[in-house]
């Protein structure tokens, strides 16, 4: 996979020089996703060969919001930047780098958006007095959804103690699987056997796709605007009984609305792998791919981070609190966060059933509010628990009673999120190109 180095080499070189007369150093990485920009801010120890956030927050809304302002996508960054600041030594700020890398919202613009999007941020932030790092140390650009998903792995492995920071395999423990999902787009990455071996390169032996358009906010506006031009009322059954979504008023029916989901994302497959311009790799081709199927019947293990356990999780505090709804309920709460998809089915049925009246009441209220859910989000929950069944088992092939897959959004208090795998990814490949400079 290769990487855009331009002239951020010469100032990370120097950063390495530098990180290795000093204990520690601090590196800022932003993920600008299709719903919201968040600032990663880390301190990497490199002697222990640690990283860690000393600072982790989000703006709303994305940099792909911006496509026809450019230049308001600037001041509610630049604000974000300067907050995050305050928790490095300042002696340090002015050293720092910063990398801004846009995902699959930035992806869906087109090249002369994205370069304008791009061209407004770099200069906006290095032209103000007030940026508080360094301006030759500033990369953004969009990166694509195999880098997306390999630093995810990357940064899943080495929080779970799989890999070491140079992205080399203990040799102890095979090196976990990874699938993440976003608003626009989901990823997933494979290991090969090979990534097993002591002393093998995480990056070089991960098979890794990206699903450009699948992501859960755009598969659910594709199935709304096709329900809408059939003069169908059907996207009803996707929320939660009660619910008014623009109008729609929920009959939660998960049988119904995964039958829905089903039907456009087998139709969306079947014209991705019948049409030679479509974007590949098309969703749904794995199950047919004998050098990894199977690794969805149990021989790898699964790490389900970002929307996927925002959704699940979900689903998880709705069952503790209506653990009297059914067995199923109680089953899926305790399993959690291995649960099986039967046991999430049955759980995502009963929650979708619910009175949505239950969870806009606890919505309101910051104390009993689903720690990752607001009324943004909220009534999409169901279709979203369903989208994800369907991702899984349909398209994917995980086995419907496997537990292969667990639901994680941290280790130890630290994100599973890929601006971690890219600090690290960069910082691998600073040491390989300074190491053959030597030689």
């Amino acid at each position: 996979m290769a990487f855009q180095w331009m002239s951020l080499q010469p100032l990370l070189l120097a950063m390495l020089a530098a990180v290795c007369r000093a204990e520690s150093e601090y590196v800022a990485v932003c993920d600008a996703g299709s719903t919201g920009t968040r600032l990663y801010v880390f301190e990497v120890d490199a002697e222990a060969g640690k990283a860690s956030s000393v600072f982790v927050k989000k703006t709303k809304p994305g940099l792909s919001s911006y496509a026809d302002r450019p230049s308001e996508a600037v001041p509610p960054l630049l604000k974000l930047l300067i907050e995050g600041s305050e928790k490095v030594p300042e002696d340090q700020r002015k050293g720092m780098s910063l990398s801004i890398f846009g995902t699959a919202g930035m992806r869906m613009l087109t090249p002369e958006k994205q370069k304008d999007v791009w061209n407004a941020v770099m200069h906006g932030l290095s032209e103000d007095p007030t940026f508080p790092f360094a301006p030759a140390g500033l990369d953004a650009r969009t990166v694509s959804g195999n880098e997306e998903g390999m630093w995810a792995a990357v940064t899943a492995n080495f929080l779970k103690g799989r890999i070491a920071h140079d992205l080399r395999s203990h040799g102890d423990v095979a090196p976990l699987g990874l699938m993440d999902l976003g608003g626009s787009s989901t990823q997933i990455a494979i290991p090969s056997p090979a990534a097993a071996v002591k002393g093998a390169h995480l990056g070089h032996n991960v098979l890794v796709h990206s699903y450009l358009g699948f992501g859960m906010t755009h598969l659910r506006e594709k199935v709304h605007k096709e329900r809408k031009a059939l003069g169908s009322e059907a996207m009803s059954a996707c929320y939660m009984a009660g619910a008014d979504v623009d109008g729609t008023l929920g009959t939660g029916d998960a049988i119904a609305c995964r039958s829905l989901i089903r039907e456009e994302m087998l139709k969306q497959s079947e014209t991705c792998r019948s049409n030679a311009k479509s974007e590949t790799p098309c969703l749904g081709e794995l199950k047919d791919n004998a050098e990894v199927a199977g690794a969805f019947q149990g021989k790898t293990d699964f790490v389900a981070v970002a929307g996927l356990t925002y959704v699940v999780d979900f689903i998880k505090w709705w069952s503790e609190l209506n653990r009297s709804a059914s067995k199923a309920t109680e089953d899926f709460v305790k399993a959690y966060p291995t649960p099986s998809l039967d046991e999430l089915e049955r759980a995502t049925d009963a929650a979708c059933a619910g009175d949505y009246a239950f969870v806009s009441e606890r919505t309101a209220d910051k104390k009993l509010a689903h720690s990752f859910t607001g009324f943004d989000n909220a009534p999409y929950r169901c279709f979203q628990a369903n989208y994800i069944l369907v991702l899984l088992g349909d398209m994917y092939g995980f086995q419907a009673s496997g537990r292969s897959v667990t639901f994680a959004l941290d280790v130890d208090g630290e994100d599973l999120e890929w601006p971690l795998g890219a600090l690290l990814d960069r910082r691998e490949k600073v040491q390989s190109r300074s190491k053959r400079n030597e030689l």
